[in-house]
Formats: C-alpha cells, sequence, structure tokens
C-alpha cells in the first residue's frame, strides 16, 4: 500500500508536533517514516495508517526524535561556530595591523629626536614588516597547497 499526498501532510504535522522546527530535518524523518510505514503495511496489511505511524515512531525510543534533533543542532552549531571565528580571526589581524599603525606612528611623532629611539624604531617597523610579509606568504602556501589537494586533479 503506497502512502498519500494527505498521509505525507499528517507526517509533517506529526513531526512539528513533536518539536521537529527545521524543514530539512522534517522532511528527511517524514520520509524515513514513509519508507517505514509502507514496510510495516507489506508484513500487516490490516493496520491503519495511524497505527503503523505509531510503530514507526516507537523505534525512534523514548526520547522521540529529540536525539535527530539535536545530533542537527550540533553539526549546524560546529559550522556556525568555524565561520564566525574565520571571520572574526580575520578582523583581528586588520585590527592588529591598524593598531601597530598607530603605534608606529605615536613613536615617530613623539620620540623622533632622540636618536636611539629612531634605530629602536626602525628596527621595530622592520620587524613588523618582515612579520607580516612571513605570515601573509606562510597563509598563501598554505591556501594554494590545500587547493591543490582538494583539487579532483590530483586525485
Amino acid at each position: 500500500m503506497k502512502l498519500t499526498e494527505t498521509h505525507i501532510k499528517e507526517l509533517y504535522t506529526f513531526t512539528r508536533q513533536h518539536y521537529v522546527y527545521f524543514y530539512d530535518v522534517q522532511t528527511e524523518l517524514v520520509d524515513h517514516l514513509a519508507n517505514d510505514i509502507e514496510n510495516i503495511w507489506i508484513e500487516k496489511p490490516n493496520l491503519s495508517f495511524e497505527q503503523a505511524r505509531d510503530i514507526s515512531f516507537k523505534k525512534f525510543g523514548i526520547f522521540g526524535f529529540m536525539d535527530v534533533v539535536e545530533s542537527r543542532q550540533n553539526a549546524m552549531n560546529k559550522s556556525y561556530f568555524k565561520t564566525i571565528l574565520s571571520v572574526s580571526l580575520k578582523n583581528g589581524f586588520v585590527c592588529l595591523k591598524l593598531f601597530s599603525q598607530l603605534v608606529y606612528r605615536y613613536c615617530l611623532f613623539f620620540l623622533y629626536k632622540n636618536y636611539f629611539f629612531k634605530c629602536l624604531l626602525y628596527s621595530m617597523f622592520q620587524f613588523i614588516v618582515t612579520s607580516i610579509y612571513n605570515f601573509r606568504s606562510n597563509s598563501l602556501n598554505n591556501k594554494h597547497k590545500r587547493n591543490l589537494a582538494n583539487s579532483s586533479k590530483y586525485r
């Protein structure tokens, strides 16, 4: 026996009643429930839709759909955390560059008259420029290596 369109709609409302609000998770669960209900009807064709649905739902255990929803939330949180972390790190390096420029200009403006500070500022400037250059070149090399590793040409 096949499920009708009204049965599919009932399964969607059933998942919503059991606190599954994400459409993609609802669709996965409805597909799983529909396949399971059809298999139950093959074994026991005299059962009603609600009885077959309840038997299928009991296979999820005492917590119902909560394990599925929780695992999906954890996966999404992990993805969002990675995105936020990458954006904030990029912004953090921009702030670090701006801060180093401000410090450098402050030192130039107030301490330029003393020869010792001239040498100190020059060496500090050299260190900052080479550090930024090394960081950029390393990150570009790593990005290039990742692109080569992920390209299908080398697999």
